[in-house]
């Protein structure tokens, strides 16, 4: 069962067109799916070695994973940043910023 915790994140799209919810669906697939679920494409998906590291390994091993991921599933768009955010209890939420160039 997944952790619902894990996957929250958010996604902002710097381009605007009627292909966004097709990706908005692609994208949040990939960034919510552990890597080796995906039966047929092991690959798919994002390593949760970051999870239980320090705060900023955290955020690079993810930075990272999201940044090696999107293009490699999603050629047509690239990852222009990840910010973060955090809770008063420690939680981290990373915000995916998306282009089209």
């Amino acid at each position: 069962m997944k952790n619902p915790d894990i996957f929250d994140f958010q996604l902002e799209f710097t381009f605007s067109g009627d292909r966004l919810a097709d990706l908005d669906r692609q994208i949040s697939l990939l960034l919510t799916t552990p890597e080796g679920s995906m039966p047929l494409d092991r690959e798919f998906g994002i390593n949760t070695d970051w999870l239980d590291r320090p705060t900023e390994t955290a955020k690079i091993l993810y930075t990272t994973e999201v940044i090696k991921k999107i293009p490699k599933f999603i050629p047509s768009v690239r990852v222009k940043e990840v910010k973060w955010s955090g809770t008063s209890n420690g939680k981290l939420i990373p915000k995916v910023v998306i282009s089209d160039d």
